[in-house]
């Protein structure tokens, strides 16, 4: 029966004179019972519940994405907020991007200082991390233990799943196994490294970024390359302040190739600079200087990775865009756009190969995406 051929109830005659139905008085003054309270209790935990079920499955499930069209020549595979769960189920932020052992993807969450992992489809694994201070402002006490972060932003992974993480205001490298126990801590960031570093009052350094090649760990502070053994022992320094061919303005993205040659994005010369492992400069994409936009090669290189064919991949996050740079540094080809749906970007950070799908730390839409490249 339908709801219009349901029989509508008579309306008492009081009722209808605008006075009180038989009953009404003893409903309107009977005060709950404990049982009465119970029940209403017990509905409000169970749409409390409800409603935390659902933001779990609508945050953390990976959205299946590839029957969307590509944007920009990039076409979505899947996309994911955060890890939906505990004190911070949202990403703030979200930096670097990195592919581990089993094809795991290392995210620094930077704003929350943590890193979070996925499998190779997108389904949250674990977290690790934490915030603690190791270098504090004057009047502020320490707070760090092993393995806490202060705004991570790089991050790479070795041969044998191990992870490295750029912590910057610590002004120094964490690393840890591959279930986020940690395990060290380079340079020390209360005393000098090497010929000095743009650490805080000139101590540890100011890591932007890491790469993991062989025996070595490559990072970027404010001005400069330094290289570690995979125990943190310095091996060598090159770079310095200044617009000089070797010189270097903020970077903030680092690869190496399989022949050695490191690749740096120079962000605030707005170019990309390729070394040998020596640090002698081989070429630069983009040039200092360059006042219009529409005139530049580069806007502002931020992470990038070395695909399978040995071109470079470089995030360009004023530009919305991916770059290809090829081995003997040309620019080739361009992917991406700017926007909020799936494959577009919005100041994205970091890049990183999975297989033959990308990995994107799309910074200010909150998101990590998984893209591939379309003809």
């Amino acid at each position: 029966m339908t709801r219009a051929d349901a029989a509508i109830p008579d309306v008492p005659p009081a009722v209808a004179d605008g006075g009180m139905a038989p009953g009404d008085a003893a409903t309107q003054h009977a005060p709950m019972t404990p049982r009465g309270l119970y029940v209403v209790l017990a509905l409000l935990t169970i749409v409390l519940v409800a409603l935390l079920i659902y933001a779990i499955w609508f945050l953390g499930r990976p959205e299946q994405l590839t029957q969307l069209p590509a944007r920009g020549r990039l076409q979505p595979v899947w996309l994911v907020h955060g890890p939906a769960r505990g004190t911070s189920p949202a990403f703030d932020r979200p930096m670097g991007v990195a592919v581990g052992i089993s094809n795991r993807i290392y995210v620094t969450d930077s704003g929350n200082n943590r890193v979070c992992v996925f499998d190779a489809s997108g389904r949250y694994l674990f977290e690790f991390g934490g915030f603690g201070i190791a270098k504090p402002a004057a009047g502020v006490s320490a707070t760090y233990d092993a393995g806490e972060l202060n705004f991570p932003v790089g991050i790479d992974t070795d041969e044998d799943g191990n992870v490295y993480v750029a912590s910057l205001r610590n002004d120094s490298i964490e690393v840890y196994d591959p279930y986020g126990e940690p395990t060290r801590r380079f340079p020390d960031p209360s005393a000098v490294t090497g010929k000095g570093g743009s650490g805080q009052e000139g101590l540890g350094i100011a890591v932007t970024d890491v790469a993991v090649h062989e025996n070595r760990v490559y990072a970027t502070d404010s001005y400069q390359i330094l290289v570690f053994s995979l125990t943190g022992q310095l091996v060598d320094q090159w770079g310095m302040p200044g617009s000089e061919p070797t010189g270097l303005d903020h970077p903030n993205g680092i690869a190496v190739a399989d022949d050695g040659t490191v690749y740096v994005s120079d962000s605030n010369h707005q170019r990309v600079t390729a070394f040998t492992p020596d640090g002698d400069v081989l070429w630069h994409v983009g040039e200092i200087g360059e006042d219009s936009p529409d005139d530049r090669e580069v806007d502002l290189p931020r992470g990038l990775t070395v695909m399978p064919d040995g071109s470079i991949l470089v995030v360009d996050s004023f530009a919305f865009e991916l770059i290809r740079i090829s081995s003997d540094g040309q620019r080739v080809d361009s992917y991406g756009e700017r926007g909020i749906e799936p494959a577009q970007v919005n100041f994205p950070n970091d890049v990183e190969t999975l297989n033959d799908l990308l990995v994107v730390a799309d910074k200010e839409n909150g998101r990590v995406q998984v893209v591939r490249i379309v003809d």
